[in-house]
Parts: C-alpha cells; structure tokens; sequence
C-alpha cells in the first residue's frame, strides 16, 4: 500500500507540469483502457453498449464519447450487484463506499485498492500544493459514519495526524475537541464552518489552512470563515463516486480538474458547451477498475473555462460549481434558476443573517427560512425590498414568505441544503439544459 500511494503521488505531482496535450493524451489512454475493460467484464456496460451498436474500438477520442449513453443513478442501483462490478475484480477485496442519499437515492460504490490508493495520493497531491504539511495535525469534521477505522500508516511516524470530530456534536463540542487538539488545518462542510464561527471566540489555537467540501460555498461565506478563523480557504469538488474530482489553489482563480484520474465532460442538450457557459457535469472514472462508471451524471452544473491559471499548474480549470439540477428553481414562466443565485441575492449589504435556505414548495411559492438577528428580522423594510427583488425575478406572482427560524435542520448526512426544491426535477434539468440562467 504505501509503495503503491508513493507510487501514485509521485506521479501525480510530476502531472501538474506535463504540456496540456500530453495531459489530454494521458487521459485518453486510461479512457480507452477503462472503456474495453468495461465492456469486457461488466455486464452493465456489454449490454449497454450492444443496444448502442457500438465497440470499444470506436471511442478514439473524447469527441467519440457521445457514442455512448449517459449512465443515471437509477440504472445502477436497479442493476444487481453483479451486473456492474467487474467480473475479473474480487469484490471482498474493494471498499465499500455509499452515497450520502441527501437526494433520497443512496448508492454503493466498490472501489478496488488500487483504485483507493489513487485517489487517496489525489488528495494528497491537492494538500501538498497547497502548503499541507507532513508535521501538521489535520481536524476533520465530518458524518461519523465516513471516518477510517484503522489507523493510517503515516501515523506510525507521527505524520499527518488527524481528529476526527463528528459533524453532529454541538459546535461548543466541536471547538472543545478542537482546542485540546489544536490542529493546523481542518477540513469541513462549510455550513458546519459557518456555525462553529458563532463559538470561535478567543480560543487558543489559530488553523493556517481550511478545507471545505460537500458544499456550495459562495462568497458570504467564505469571507466569514476565512475572517473568523485568519485562515486562508480552499475548496474541493469531490463526490463519493469518483473522489476527488476538482481542487482550488491559492490563486483562487477557479478549480483545477484533476483530468489524470476522471474525465468530467460539460453538456448542454447532449452538446458540450462552451467555455464560460454552464454545463450538466458528465463523469468518467479513469482509475476504478471495480466498477466502472462511464459517463455516469453527476446532477451537477458547472462552469468550465479555457484560460491557465496563474499559478503555472496545467490542469484545465472549472470557474464555478453552480449545484445539483435538483436544487435549481423554477420561475413562473419556466426559467431555471440556478441556486447560485441566492448567494447573497436578495440581501446584499445588510447584515444580521447567519443562515439561510430556499425552499420551493410549489412553483408559485418560495419560503425562504432565516436564521437572523432579532434587529434584522425588525426590519420590514429590508424583508419587502427583498421579497420585491425575488418576485422581480421569478414573476410578479410568486408567493414569498419569510420564516424566522433558531435553526436549520441538518439531512442525514450532516450537510445544511440552502436551496430544496419540491418541483419537478426533470422539469428543472430540461429547462437547465434550454434556456439556463445563472
């Protein structure tokens, strides 16, 4: 295990400097062996690719992945087990992996070793270039039920040693356990991030590096965490299916997608969109040989761009991550709103609110929950100027109402949704995928 990670990360590092075509030759070499070794050990994909009339020997390049039918969830999960592992993997030799579900579809991924070292050595590159150090103590924050259940070897030799804390303790908890170990850095959601900053008070230990995940972080936020905790922040794109997918540096000029270990395409209507225009976010694992996941549909929306970043690395760049289609709103005349659109819309400028969330439960109705200020909540005036604002937005006659809450509910997961929509999802990705407003 630790020459294989060593292995991985090695080359990884060494990545981040090749020429942007050897990168893209790269990754089409794993696409087209992870492609023939689907379809010659998975039954899934055998039949999937017969009914398209298609072989591995006709993807030839990227252009050539429309070929192939996009994979959904559901048709993973109503495949027996069998039918998408690979036939020539021992299954009691992978790790289970299984979705947090916050979309009510939970779902298990076998993730063979090599697979896991991988994209443990992924991670690993991302906190390296970002100033991690081997003798910095890490505090994670997060759903119990994700934490390791053996020691890592690098803890033997004392390095990169981690708490774990559970993202369900009460944030005085949270900072309690933190100050006994005072860490260097912490990886979070940024809700969880968002909430310990109310205690972060005169504590005895200041992290130099916050890592967020899981989460749409808008800039509000960000500031706030980053001015309690006088740390600089970066975030992550990572999902459980393929890990670590996309990774801010300190140039914070967008993601890096890390394309050596998953091709990530961005389609509109079945088309790639262009640079600067948002995109449903398409997956392919290069590294999973356990099962695969060709083509699979993420639910997300992002941005890619064409530009380098500053810092001189060569992966290519996502601007932004807008969320999951199932988050997006839907206006009275059908526009779909991205969930982007709230942060901070419609109370730009005026203090006093530590949380919020959307909720569309009709498609003329928004409750919009705050967890705000008595002063703030006071102020009827700023209240109408922004229910104005929303209705201006999404129609004249959307309903708007404001609820004061003490709190927001976490899902099972431990993560805070800002935006849920009760309204039809595939409405929301066909009106995405047409007439999209960000």
């Amino acid at each position: 295990m630790f020459a294989r990670y060593m292995f991985h990360l090695l080359k990884l590092r060494k990545n981040l400097q090749l020429d942007p075509s050897r990168l893209r030759e790269l990754q089409m070499k794993r696409l087209k062996a992870i492609v023939k070794h689907a379809y010659e050990n998975v039954p899934f994909y055998h039949r999937k690719f017969d009914r398209a009339g298609i072989r591995p020997d006709d993807i030839r390049s990227t252009a050539d992945l429309c070929k192939i039918p996009p994979t959904t969830k559901s048709e993973i999960q109503s495949n027996p087990l069998g039918d998408v592992i690979a036939r020539n993997i021992d299954a009691n030799d992978c790790v289970k992996r299984t979705t947090s579900g916050s979309t009510g579809m939970p779902l298990t991924v076998l993730v063979d070793r090599n697979a896991e070292d991988f994209q443990a050595a992924v991670w690993a590159r991302t906190f390296l270039e970002n100033g991690l150090r081997l003798s910095d103590k890490m505090a994670v924050i997060d759903d119990p039920r994700h934490f390791p259940t053996n020691r890592n070897w690098l803890h033997s030799f004392e390095l990169l040693e981690r708490e774990y804390i559970s993202v369900f303790d009460s944030a005085k908890t949270q900072l309690m356990l933190l100050e006994e170990f005072k860490p260097d850095v912490i990886k979070s959601y940024p809700s969880s991030l968002i909430i310990l900053s109310d205690v972060y008070k005169a504590v005895a230990f200041k992290p130099r590096l916050i890592f967020t995940s899981a989460e749409l972080l808008d800039d509000t936020s960000r500031s706030l965490i980053s001015s309690t905790f006088e740390a600089e922040l970066l975030d992550n794109y990572a999902s459980y299916e393929f890990s670590l997918m996309a990774w801010e540096c300190s140039q914070h000029m967008g993601y890096h997608l890390n394309v050596d270990s998953v091709l990530m395409e961005f389609l509109s209507n079945g088309e790639a969109v262009a640079s600067g225009e948002s995109g449903e976010i398409v997956c392919t694992s290069l590294i999973n040989y356990a099962m695969p996941l060709i083509r699979y549909r993420s639910g997300d929306f992002g941005v890619p761009v064409e530009e380098q970043c500053s810092c001189g690395r060569s992966l290519p760049l996502l601007k932004t991550i807008e969320g999951r289609a199932d988050d997006f709103l839907i206006a009275l005349d059908g526009r779909a709103i991205a969930p982007t659109v709230f942060f901070p819309y419609p109370f730009e400028g005026h203090e006093g609110i530590r949380q919020f969330r959307v909720i569309q439960e009709k498609i003329n109705k928004l409750t919009i929950q705050l967890v705000a200020s008595k002063r703030f909540w006071e102020n009827q005036v700023v209240l109408e100027r922004a229910r104005r604002k929303i209705q201006r937005l999404f129609g004249e006659g959307m309903h708007v109402e404001f609820q004061l809450v003490e709190k927001l509910d976490r899902d099972s997961s431990g993560k805070l949704r800002k935006i849920i929509s009760h309204v039809n999802s595939n409405q929301v990705v066909s009106e995405v995928c047409t007439r999209h407003v960000r």
